[in-house]
């Protein structure tokens, strides 16, 4: 099967990458590098682009093609991404800490035959030719051409689609499609619901392979012309201090970015920033109280996922309250019941995915209508607003990155000396962390399978704590029962 922007079009889709291309050409802000004391202007930011474009060409990317991107926060990623797109590719947006063997896996699995991160001189990887770099004045890319064979090559070609690496709702590896025209519609949300414009200042300080950041910050900074700062590697010390003297206006943080604050600043917090955002994970109502208390802040819930987009912003109270408040303008949601629920969210608007990457052909079928079920569990109150009750499947939520079970098993399967595992999640002071409960058919210890999945995983996905155990408690029916796995019931 071939999807081209052409054949889109013929079927009804709308794929074009133009909405985005104008977006970043018409760009008249400037981006700030925390870490570096550096404003990029614009017209350098262009400028960067076209030399990686050259790169690209050279290399012999083709229009048609995914390449799986995992450069630095900021500047890099911005030019990378909008060069893939004006050439034609299909960017597959990773984390930009993923080892070289997990982003040569997504190369393997999605067909991708490039791979472009950090040049760190350490490739990491098997089955790769050797590796070429672009020096810039913002960093170094190192690019690494996979060698594929036909298995590994998606019969799908995908022009200028932006690639998400999803857990889906069912909690399994996917890759969901944000083409122009709704990625685009997302951060137009955010703009009418938060009244944003030109005079903003938006710290990213989350990376923007991250959907949130992705929309929140950079798509949004793009279609305002907005400065945005950033900063490649969170930094509590950093961000406080971007906060305090750099006029941020608006802060899209993460429950954790917001506790780091509290612990490394005792003092006073000068800066007001007149929105502050978090999402990715649930709010605990103690840090919007440690906030208001403190410093007068008051913290925003924002819910969404990577499918669908932004789906509700809330103001403080509702984060004291648990909730995560009305639909954004332009976000249509209700209850929908399924799988013995009666009250499963779901969701209909303009920056709904087009589909999933699946099987060699974009898979609607989690769309009805143009809706989609999260797959979280909600009541919707009498004023509309949303409150969230849990999620259907077992997929890990760490820090905002969703982490799917079996693809750290699989990774921790790999070991000779390893005869079962069940990788689950475990709370821990109000965070959620990775365990693994495994059984061992040979001596091994904690430190060696931590270190393996550190070679193989992107950190987040690695696991804090290994439990050894005799072998998996079952139910009757076979099922693990995972109110009995170890370090279940911590608090």
């Amino acid at each position: 099967m071939t999807l081209s922007n052409t054949s889109a079009a013929e079927t009804g889709e709308d794929f074009s990458p133009r909405p985005l291309l104008d977006a970043f050409e018409n760009f008249q802000g400037c981006f700030v590098d925390l870490e570096h004391n550096v404003t990029i202007s614009a017209s350098e930011l262009r400028r960067l682009k076209d030399e990686i474009l050259r790169t690209m060409r050279g290399l012999g990317l083709r229009a048609g093609e995914c390449l799986v991107t995992a450069p630095p926060n900021g500047t890099l990623f911005a030019a990378v991404w909008a060069a893939s797109l004006e050439l034609g590719a299909s960017p597959i947006l990773a984390h930009e800490n993923t080892p070289q063997l997990e982003l040569e896996h997504m190369a393997w699995q999605w067909g991708a035959r490039f791979v472009v991160a950090a040049a760190t001189g350490d490739s990491r990887g098997m089955n790769i030719t050797e590796g070429s770099r672009t020096v810039t004045s913002h960093g170094e890319l190192g690019w690494r051409q996979i060698a594929l064979d036909d298995s590994h090559r998606e019969p799908l070609r995908l022009v200028a689609v932006p690639l998400h690496p999803t857990s889906g709702t069912s909690g399994g590896p996917k890759i969901a499609l944000r083409p122009g025209r709704c990625a685009v519609a997302e951060p137009l949300h955010y703009i009418e619901t938060l009244g944003l414009d030109k005079s903003d200042s938006i710290l990213c300080a989350t990376p923007m392979s991250h959907a949130y950041a992705y929309g929140m910050c950079l798509v949004a900074a793009l279609l305002t012309s907005a400065r945005l700062l950033f900063m490649r590697h969170f930094n509590p010390t950093l961000l406080l201090g971007a906060i305090n003297h750099q006029r941020v206006s608006v802060f899209p943080a993460v429950p954790f970015m917001l506790d780091a604050m509290l612990a490394a600043a005792p003092g006073q917090l000068t800066g007001r920033p007149r929105i502050t955002l978090s999402a990715g994970a649930p709010l605990p109502p103690e840090t919007v109280e440690k906030f208001r208390e403190r410093w007068g802040l008051a913290i925003r819930p924002l819910y969404g996922t990577t499918e669908t987009g932004g789906i509700a912003i809330g103001w403080a109270e509702d984060g004291a309250q648990g909730g995560v408040g009305h639909p954004m303008k332009g976000v249509e949601v209700d209850l929908h019941a399924a799988d013995g629920h009666s009250n499963i969210l779901r969701v209909r608007s303009g920056s709904m995915m087009a589909g999933y990457l699946e099987g060699g052909q974009v898979s609607r079928a989690v769309l009805t209508d143009g809706w989609l079920e999260t797959g979280d569990l909600a009541r919707i109150d009498e004023r509309g607003r949303i409150h969230l009750q849990g999620r259907l499947s077992e997929v890990i939520n760490v820090f905002g990155f969703k982490v799917i079970p079996k693809e750290v098993e699989e990774v921790i399967a790999m070991l000779p000396e390893v005869a079962e595992v069940k990788v689950y999640g475990a709370h821990w002071k109000g965070e959620e962390e990775v365990e693994a409960a495994v059984v061992r058919r040979a001596p091994i210890d904690e430190g060696q399978i931590l270190k393996h999945c550190d070679q193989h995983l992107v950190s987040y996905k690695c696991p804090t704590a290994i439990h050894f155990v005799e072998s998996l408690p079952r139910t009757a029916a076979g099922k693990i029962a995972m109110e009995r796995l170890p370090g279940r019931g911590k608090g």
